[in-house]
């Protein structure tokens, strides 16, 4: 029994059958639209019916960059929408014929930069990692970075969708009448991209309002430890109701339990808002205002960044990706404010 395996297809045999040379099977299947259609179409059929893919390490030769996106996402503590916006990335990356490599890395991770420049990726996909002069690095070598928007970073405009929610933050937990503001974030040590221009963003509504600067403790999610960080913010604030605009959900609701076992009345005494909208939010008692974000609003948009993959070069002339921030964040108002 013959057990050795068939033949792979080559470009030779690909050229053969549609009756045109080598080189401009290699030209038309790496994207180049200058043939006529016709001789486009039977090229792709050819490879079609011969089951061809084009070798990796010869396209990285012609176009100067691998088949490679590269989703850097930063060491830091995400909702529970990664998976999913992995998954929308993964796939538009695929209809453009490339592979997705994740890597988390820390803020401003100079090893970061290094791998990725060495890897020469057809694009980038920045949660948040880089400043804007490494960006810069990333584009010059030809590769797109994306999404092309300003994250918080060292020397970087802050991410206007974490300041809205900050802001978002602030507006309610005032409804009600003026409250001493305090940002709960996470007592997580990991650095995040997100946390800053939230907290930037609360302290601008807080300038607006003419209220004093926000308190800023970490709190533990236990009761132990986010009890114990309550009181000291409840002693530091002195008399008067707390306007609490927490890092996520699961602060806010570590909150809520502290100001339970405190005896404090919730949203009387404390008023509390998360980010994320989890259903957990949701189902717990009282139930838990938040910001809602639309993260398959915000991946379709990325996605559609990603369409120049085919152009397999970074247009660095483009403005940023403007977004209708009404139409990516959403108030969810529940009992806890």
């Amino acid at each position: 029994m013959d057990l050795q395996p068939a033949r792979r297809a080559t470009s030779k045999d690909v050229a053969a059958s549609a009756g045109v040379s080598r080189s401009t099977v290699s030209q038309i299947l790496n994207g180049d639209e200058r043939f006529p259609a016709e001789t486009r179409a039977r090229v792709r059929a050819a490879a079609e019916a011969l089951n061809y893919r084009p070798s990796r390490a010869g396209r990285a030769l012609v176009t100067g960059l691998s088949d490679i996106v590269v989703l850097v996402v930063p060491h830091a503590t995400f909702g529970p929408h990664l998976q999913d916006s992995v998954d929308r990335i993964t796939g538009a990356s695929a209809t453009a014929g490339m592979s997705v490599v994740v890597r988390f890395a820390r803020m401003q991770d100079e090893t970061t930069l290094t791998s990725v420049l060495d890897l020469r990726p057809a694009a980038v996909v920045d949660f948040g990692v880089f400043t804007s002069q490494q960006r810069e690095r990333i584009e010059a070598s030809g590769t797109l970075v994306v999404p092309r928007r300003a994250y918080a970073s060292e020397g970087a405009d802050p991410d206007p969708i974490d300041i809205e929610i900050g802001r978002i933050q602030v507006r309610e937990v005032l409804r009600n009448g003026p409250r001493r503001l305090v940002y709960a974030a996470l007592e997580d040590k990991r650095l995040d991209p997100f946390g800053p221009p939230r907290l930037e963003g609360i302290r601008r509504e807080a300038r607006e309002h003419g209220l004093d600067m926000p308190l800023t403790p970490r709190i533990a999610l236990d009761v132990h430890g986010a009890t114990k960080t309550l009181k000291e913010v409840r002693d530091k604030a002195g008399t008067g109701p707390l306007g609490i605009c927490a890092y996520n959900d699961d602060v806010a609701i570590a909150v809520v339990a502290a100001s339970r076992e405190l005896g404090l009345r919730v949203p009387e005494d404390v008023a509390v808002i998360g980010v994320d909208r989890t259903a957990v939010g949701q189902l717990v008692s009282p139930r838990l205002s938040t910001v809602a974000i639309d993260q398959p609003l915000l991946m379709d948009a990325l996605v559609q960044e990603l369409a120049g993959l085919s152009t397999r070069r970074a247009d660095t002339d483009s403005r940023p990706h403007e977004l209708d921030l009404g139409r990516v964040l959403e108030l969810v108002r529940g009992e806890t404010t």
